[in-house]
């Protein structure tokens, strides 16, 4: 009889003891039973006899990880402090994979000589960044990198986040390779996986292209990992295990030898300090844009209806940016100034008035419109922060012969509907997108001519060290949608135009000059970690809290930065409260999280929200 240490999977337990008549290779998956149901486990490592009975394994299923990827699930759950089959939970296994087939692959991609010398510099580096303006040919230098890995008999991971799986980034790869792409993320149905499983594993499929996801499919012999729009924070986890995928991408490159590039028109300030790049700025479309700052109350100006009104008598297009969805996003009482809340979250509640309610967007709690303020009873509730349903009946109004979409995640919740959308925006057939980030995750308009963007000055306020390099990067990805082929327009409500006039033309000049003012206090210079702390009783949250102040009084080398009630003190029904620490070491932040680990207290290493 063999001994095994069976890691379940997606489970928070520690491996637990399983008997097996035959000997099984490490990470074989099993299936054994647990409390009399069946459930899917990796087998962590061989044991010796235990001294109490244990169960045994009921089935070995034909997938297995080998040990470069259990390497790597144990540096997830290491690093990202979550038990060792959550993290084995991230990765879709396969099963040993056949010989793989050769290609010969030619795009017929030509490059220009500063394409060519970037093409150059990304081949020179195990991992490296390439900063290209908006335009300047980022894809086609990825497409070259495709081509030579599929030639060397290799295959690709094509990263991108979550909502910017773009249909047309999907279309240029199949243009380009055909069927050795398959498109994976969480929306593909269970049938169409496994049908790209197959073709994986019988080397039919050679680039897996997709969202974070799309990472933890073990592709054989990966030769380049490729992580587009590398500064979007939807790289980052929001639920255990909180991995970021860049990050991972980048460790992954360097236990599996595959190159990693890094791209964006905005990175983030850490892959610029971190990584050799290059930088990309000559374009290939000739443009002319011009920026126009305006300093009215947020809503919709005599000066944005004029720019309007110019670009849309030439049958051009428009963007419109807002940081919120829905109609407003709170109903306030003009009587006792509170807005009303969500009964379970410390959180206003945006109109939707479509559906005549209320709507919670953390927990999706919904409630009818009330005609009275829930605190007080009185009866003068008024609205504030315009969003981008608002945007659209007001404009609707203005230009009835004009037709305006909403792109938010209230209106785009399939990649179908994604793709419906893009296809009539790019026919013509809508004149207008009013969107939230969604409008500047990478798509390409072609006659877009005018990109009004309001709001800006919230997410500049955020309290939040990163909030200055969010605001910028966001108003450089949206102006860059507008007048990629021809003239454009920006037009930015701001009260802050100095600050955005200073580096809108320079992305790098701001990058240098953040960084001397994060120098010695955040990171790229210093690694966060956030407790955060969640119970339905507020007394013992707090008291959670305290047992974590005299658990950190005596540690060294590690800095409390702060502690108290989270920015957002109520979520589904739990009080939250949060620790923040600082060290120069990554490793002495993970022995703090060992040592504070209990089932009310989540630990995240690198965090990106702090509001």
């Amino acid at each position: 009889m063999n001994y095994y240490e069976i890691a379940l999977i997606n489970s928070p337990l520690a491996p637990l003891t399983y008997r097996h008549e035959e000997l099984l290779p490490e990470g074989s998956l099993v299936e054994v039973k647990l409390r009399n149901r069946l459930v899917t486990g990796v087998i962590y490592s061989h044991c010796e006899k235990p001294k109490f009975e244990c169960e045994k394994i009921e089935k070995v299923l034909p997938q297995r990880f080998d040990g470069k990827y259990r390497q790597i699930i144990t540096f997830l759950s290491q690093y990202y402090s979550c038990a060792w089959g959550e993290a084995a939970g991230l990765f879709t296994p396969l099963k040993p994979a056949e010989v793989s087939q050769r290609f010969t692959v030619e795009t017929a991609i030509e490059l220009s000589q500063k394409q060519q010398e970037a093409y150059r510099f990304i081949r020179s580096h195990p991992v490296s960044l390439l900063f290209g303006d908006t335009g300047s040919g980022k894809t086609e230098i990825y497409m070259k990198l495709l081509e030579d890995v599929l030639n060397e008999g290799k295959s690709a991971i094509f990263l991108m986040p979550e909502i910017s799986l773009t249909p047309q980034m999907q279309k240029r790869l199949k243009k380009k390779f055909g069927d050795l792409v398959a498109i994976w993320h969480s929306k593909i149905t269970k049938k169409n996986k496994e049908k790209i499983l197959e073709g994986i594993e019988r080397g039919e499929v050679r680039i897996l292209a997709g969202a974070r996801s799309s990472l933890f499919v073990p592709v054989p012999d990966i030769g380049a990992i490729i992580v587009d729009e590398e500064h979007d924070d939807s790289y980052k986890a929001s639920s255990r295990p909180r991995y970021h995928a860049r990050d991972a991408a980048i460790y992954m490159g360097k236990v599996l030898g595959a190159r990693v590039v890094l791209g964006s028109a905005t990175p983030s300030l850490t892959s610029y300090h971190k990584f050799p790049f290059f930088r990309l700025k000559e374009t290939y479309f000739e443009t002319q844009k011009s920026i126009i700052f305006t300093r009215e109350e947020e809503g919709i100006s005599e000066r944005i209806l004029y720019e309007l009104s110019e670009v849309l008598a030439q049958n051009h297009q428009a963007i419109i940016f807002l940081p919120t969805r829905a109609n407003y996003k709170y109903l306030t009482c003009m009587d006792c100034g509170k807005f009303v809340e969500c009964p379970f979250c410390a959180v206003g509640m945006s109109i939707h008035r479509e559906r005549n309610a209320l709507r919670c967007h953390y927990c999706n709690y919904m409630q009818r419109i009330p005609s009275e303020c829930p605190s007080c009873h009185g009866h003068h509730l008024k609205t504030n922060r315009i969003g981008t349903a608002q945007v659209v009946a007001e404009l609707s109004e203005k230009f009835p012969d004009k037709t305006f979409m909403k792109f938010d995640r209230d209106e785009v919740t399939t990649q179908t509907k994604l793709k419906k959308i893009l296809k009539a925006f790019n026919d013509k057939e809508i004149d207008v997108l009013v969107g939230t980030q969604m409008l500047s995750k990478g798509h390409d308009y072609h006659d877009v001519r005018l990109a009004v963007i309001f709001g800006i000055d919230t997410i500049l306020a955020q309290a939040d060290f990163r909030a200055r390099e969010r605001a910028m990067s966001l108003l450089l990805q949206v102006a860059g949608r507008s007048g990629r082929k021809g003239e454009g327009k920006v037009l930015i409500q701001t009260s802050n135009a100095e600050f955005f006039a200073h580096y809108i033309d320079d992305y790098e000049k701001f990058l240098k000059d953040e960084l001397a003012c994060r120098e010695g206090l955040y990171p790229p210079f210093k690694k966060l970690m956030k407790l955060m702390i969640a119970n339905k009783n507020r007394a013992k949250a707090l008291e959670v809290l305290e047992k974590l102040q005299h658990c950190l009084s005596d540690t060294r080398d590690v800095e409390v930065v702060g502690f108290g009630e989270a920015p957002v003190a109520r979520i589904a029904g739990k009080f939250r409260f949060q620790v923040l620490l600082r060290s120069d070491s990554a490793k002495a932040l993970l022995q703090v999280a060992q040592k504070c680990r209990c089932k009310d207290v989540e630990v995240d290493i690198d965090p990106v929200q702090f509001s």
